[in-house]
């Protein structure tokens, strides 16, 4: 997409990115809503050179903002050499070792209590009452604030200017900020080529893609009741992974669109 606009100037490309934007916001792709979020959509992808598809593995749009998804972090965190070693994931703590041959190489240990989180506000609404997020989905809630924390720690280059939707959630009530969009970089080996808006995936590995959306994916399978909780999407049968692999890329939009869904209802 980027290398299509490169000739365009300021005015047409502003112009064409807003177009882009409302051509998803139509077609509901991503989950976005509404233009403004197609836009943040469209310049995300241009300046980051990455295809709509690699933006739904990575972003998310939370109460208007860009974040980014805590899996994505972990990802980039384990591509630039980091590694981490968890101690502690239940519901009722997280707590993981952080290491980094260059910024930390003895590592550093990072924990997350349900009671911190109640404690603290993060994981109550209005009313005093536990999130639905934070109620159903515990452990994962705080394996994504470790992760945030880790890697904004060690590497804040991954996460410069963008949250994880755990954190954008929490700033429905503050004054808007400016989007703080990272600058453009060369396209990485293992993302995916930009053509014309493409077809359902049949080239990409289920199980991969999967295991980049997991946390989405897993809230949205048990609120389908196609697992059990404590169940992942490993426990699936073969024939419900065939029906995943055959609409993958509408699969993940419909898991990701949910969990967007209950962050933004929590808010309300």
């Amino acid at each position: 997409m980027a290398n299509e606009l490169a000739h365009l100037n300021d005015t047409q490309l502003m112009q064409n990115l807003q177009t882009l934007g409302t051509e998803f916001a139509k077609s509901g792709i991503l989950g976005v809503s509404n233009p403004s979020q197609g836009l943040i959509v469209a310049l995300t992808c241009y300046t980051e050179h990455i295809s709509p598809i690699e933006f739904a593995r990575t972003y998310h749009i939370v109460n208007g903002r860009l974040s980014m998804r805590a899996d994505a972090m972990q990802a980039q965190f384990l591509r630039q050499g980091g590694r981490i070693r968890w101690l502690v994931s239940t519901n009722e703590k997280c707590e993981a070792v952080f290491s980094h041959p260059e910024y930390a190489p003895e590592g550093v240990t990072l924990s997350l209590t349900i009671e911190e989180m109640v404690d603290s506000g993060i994981a109550v609404d209005g009313r005093g009452q536990l999130k639905q997020t934070w109620k159903s989905f515990p452990r994962q809630m705080l394996r994504a604030r470790v992760v945030s924390e880790g890697c904004r720690m060690l590497t804040p280059g991954i996460v410069a200017g963008v949250y994880t939707p755990e954190e954008a959630g929490e700033f429905g009530n503050t004054p808007a900020r400016t989007l703080d969009l990272p600058k453009p970089r060369e396209v990485p080996a293992q993302a995916l080529p930009e053509p014309e808006p493409e077809p359902e995936s049949t080239a990409l590995d289920m199980e991969e893609v999967l295991l980049a959306n997991e946390e989405a994916v897993n809230m949205y399978l048990a609120k389908i009741a196609w697992i059990k909780e404590n169940q992942t999407w490993r426990n699936l049968s073969t024939g419900q992974k065939n029906k995943i692999t055959a609409k993958l890329d509408s699969f993940i939009t419909k898991a990701k669109a949910y969990v967007v869904s209950l962050e933004e209802e929590e808010e309300n």
